[in-house]
């Protein structure tokens, strides 16, 4: 029989990095130290819809060393998939999250992983206890390519269960397009390094002459940042900076409304196989959107000379990659609390090759 102290000391070995380890993850541990990789090591992570930026969310996540993944996609491989995927190339008609499995596994047979085929809204929907138990015990849940309001009702839940104690990821790619909204609850308090320029005085040796110099003085702060729920991202009218729309606000931000609001009517993104007549859903779409949240309509008017409408379907490869890339690091950001993390809605625009982040909330 285990004493106490032979408990905590069997837990506190578990959690140790092994020489293995330290030689496989050697150059990201030089990069962000040991602690966060034995954060990293066992965080648990649930990924909802393994979408084509889902799966470059997944590779980053596993590639890092987490310590379980989570998958629940009831999908099947299409065509456009098998353009875009990591993992499903040769999968036709097969569960997307099934057919991944063993690929997700190759990339670390470290990080264990687990796929299902849940109907995921409708287990949100009935609080589905095995849903509940989950969203208890992970430490991140991301969800791709969902409509909105399966991801409100998800947010919701999850802060519920964990008194607002959450990181949370909603991304989606539509096109040229994407973008990823991150929730990290009331008080997410991270680390930051700062590094200090000091003049100092040194020796010059051959003529024992005292000189000035520049000398690295490195510092830790704890720092903390306070979320808004997906609720806040939806409900945003016009308004004041931090609270509302704004002149200066990315465009992106209507955009995410537009396709919204359009899978809320048909119940899916704009389709390259009905390409026309999603055009011209989308054009009118614009302006209902934007007399909804009562802003200029000369907000589009950068978009529009890119004809956005005719640039949001599929998911194209480079796009996921540069969104999955930026999300899979910020989660990373998250686990190991070092860093400034993105606050809170991160906006890609592949036509002009860009990222903005806007901060929602005070």
């Amino acid at each position: 029989m285990c004493t106490k102290v032979e408990s905590q000391s069997k837990r506190e070995s578990e959690n140790e990095i092994t020489e293995d380890e330290a030689l496989l993850y050697d150059r990201q541990i030089r990069l962000w130290g040991v602690e966060a990789q034995r954060k990293l090591r066992n965080a648990k992570v649930l990924l909802i819809g393994l979408s084509a930026v889902g799966s470059e969310i997944t590779k980053n996540l596993v590639l890092c060393g987490i310590d379980s993944l989570t998958v629940v996609d009831d999908q099947t491989v299409t065509i456009y998939d098998s353009l875009s995927h990591l993992f499903t190339q040769r999968a036709l008609g097969e569960n997307r999250g099934k057919a991944s499995e063993a690929n997700i596994k190759s990339l670390n047979p470290r990080v264990k992983v687990n796929t299902e085929q849940w109907n995921i809204a409708q287990m949100i929907d009935n609080r589905d206890k095995t849903l509940v138990d989950i969203l208890r015990s992970v430490d991140v849940v991301c969800i791709t390519n969902f409509d909105s309001q399966t991801i409100l009702k998800l947010n919701t839940l999850y802060r519920e269960l964990n008194n607002d104690n959450v990181k949370f990821y909603a991304v989606c790619t539509w096109g040229f397009f994407g973008y990823s909204f991150t929730d990290l609850g009331k008080n997410h308090k991270y680390i930051v390094e700062e590094v200090v320029q000091a003049e100092v005085e040194i020796c010059d040796e051959p003529n024992m002459k005292k000189i000035k110099a520049e000398e690295q003085n490195k510092s830790f702060f704890e720092k903390n940042l306070s979320y808004v729920p997906f609720e806040t991202f939806l409900s945003i009218k016009a308004g004041k900076a931090g609270v509302g729309i704004t002149k200066r606000t990315n465009p992106g931000v209507v955009l995410s409304h537009i396709l919204f609001k359009f899978y809320s009517k048909h119940n899916r993104y704009p389709s390259p196989s009905n390409r026309a007549q999603d055009v011209e859903e989308l054009k009118s779409l614009q302006n209902e959107v934007v007399n909804e949240l009562g802003v200029d309509e000369k907000m589009m008017s950068k978009l529009n000379k890119e004809e956005w409408w005719n640039n949001v379907f599929g998911e194209i490869s480079p796009v996921c990659a540069i969104v999955g890339g930026v999300v899979g690091q910020d989660i990373i950001r998250a686990i190991s609390a070092q860093d400034t993390p993105i606050k809170n809605l991160f906006l890609f625009d592949g036509l002009q090759c860009n990222g903005h982040i806007e901060s929602l909330g005070k």
